[in-house]
């Protein structure tokens, strides 16, 4: 019968079975094809001759073992099929550089705060009362806009309630309704300027701000003075290789 190096007691193999019991437990999928196949060996060197593995157990091991190893290849082709789409995904965001767009408010990324965009609001009846609120990633209040009665544009300067330009971070921008009863829609609206490939997704740049992909809610034609960009396959590519770097 093989020899197993790295199992020297029936005491052993029964910490080694132990442990990957309580592993198992906890939802991971654990061990190697090279671990489970020690571990069985371990099973059979160490049985007590005077009552040996039952065979209906011995397949059950096998089974699970089977079982391991095809959940494992699934996670790995997965992993791989996410990748491939999140790399086709941010090729194809290239599409909306120089187009008009109108993105949800909520949580962004401010870069450059003398560059915010506009924000277009409106309302089915007289918006009293109303204001944008601007707080920062600890829910301090940074800035409150008044919304005009008859909506609009509202532009935050990228100033605190002193004055003084807000550091680059994460804002949330939020509607206070005041006093008007009907709902207020309002969006940021400029052009996209560039895709950012982020660690913790992509994210299009419009002015000094980055808005999720996913917070927009109109795309509009290309932007006066602008030149709409169609990648080539060359730049494709290096967006897909450097998405690829990142998983």
């Amino acid at each position: 019968m093989s020899t197993v190096n790295s199992i020297t007691s029936p005491q052993a193999a029964t910490q080694t079975a132990a442990t990957a019991a309580g592993a198992a437990t906890s939802g991971a999928l654990v061990g190697t094809q090279s671990e489970f196949l020690h571990l069985f060996m371990a099973q059979l060197q160490n049985q007590d001759p005077l009552n040996p593995q039952n065979g209906a157990d011995m397949v059950a091991q096998l089974a699970q073992f089977s079982s391991v190893e095809q959940e494992t290849q699934t996670n790995t082709n997965l992993a791989n099929l996410t990748a491939q789409e999140s790399s086709t995904a941010n090729a194809s965001l290239s599409s909306l550089v120089g187009r008009t767009c109108d993105a949800g408010l909520g949580t962004v990324t401010v870069q450059d705060s003398t560059k915010i965009p506009p924000i277009s609001v409106s309302a089915n009846s007289a918006i009293t009362g109303a204001s944008i609120i601007v707080t920062d990633s600890n829910g301090k209040q940074v800035a409150s806009l008044p919304i005009p009665a008859n909506g609009g544009s509202v532009q935050w300067n990228g100033k605190d309630a002193n004055g003084n330009q807000v550091p680059p971070g994460d804002y949330n921008v939020t509607v206070s309704s005041g006093t008007t009863t009907t709902p207020i829609t309002a969006n940021w609206t400029d052009s996209i300027d560039a895709v950012d490939l982020t660690a913790n997704g992509s994210k299009l740049q419009m002015g000094g701000i980055l808005v999720s992909p996913g917070d927009i809610s109109s795309i509009g034609g290309t932007a006066a003075g602008t030149t709409p960009i169609t990648p080539t396959a060359a730049a494709l590519a290096a967006v897909i290789n450097h998405t690829g770097a990142h998983s």
